[in-house]
């Protein structure tokens, strides 16, 4: 599991998934970019945690949590821990895609990088903002995402997931 910071709380798996790719425009050069996502398909699975125990660090161990699937496909983003090979899949169609520390946040996450300028893309504003690059506002603005399909099992760490992506057609 590759996870700079340390954190390990799988909350998301599933025994294939999609990566979807598309370019964007860097909001500090202006310039095309590459970018990447996870999506997840029907029959995922999320980690369900009792309202009382959802703090960090919460031992799912201790019944307090369990595995429920889901029937609709997501979008992954402010995604904190990856397997090394869904890793090495996303960096090869987004070569700057890495764990770094987010300028409007604070927090740390995977996120995509621009390929001239290397500018940190906010995941806010690619994935909940209307027009961003995995958020299109029309069947047109979707078809420019390409959802590659990728037949091995992920377990993932995210805070960020959004069911059945608008325009978005699988």
């Amino acid at each position: 599991m590759n996870h700079e910071d340390g954190r390990t709380g799988v909350n998301f798996r599933a025994s294939h998934y999609r990566i979807a790719r598309t370019a964007g425009v860097c909001p500090r050069c202006h310039g095309n970019t590459p970018m990447v996502a996870l999506m997840l398909p029907p029959g995922h699975e999320a980690l369900s945690v009792d309202e009382g125990d959802a703090s960090p660090g919460v031992d799912v161990s201790s019944g307090s949590a369990i595995w429920e699937s889901v029937p609709r496909h997501a979008f992954l983003f402010y995604v904190e821990s990856l397997p090394d090979e869904a890793t090495r899949h996303l960096q090869v169609l987004a070569p700057k895609y890495r764990f770094a520390a987010s300028p409007a946040t604070g927090g740390a996450y995977w996120a995509n990088h621009c390929v001239r300028c290397d500018a940190f893309q906010e995941d806010q504003d690619l994935f909940c903002e209307p027009e961003g690059a995995f958020s299109p506002v029309s069947s047109a603005a979707a078809s420019r995402i390409e959802l590659l399909p990728v037949a091995e099992a992920i377990e993932v760490s995210a805070a960020g997931y959004a069911l059945d992506p608008q325009f978005v057609g699988l």
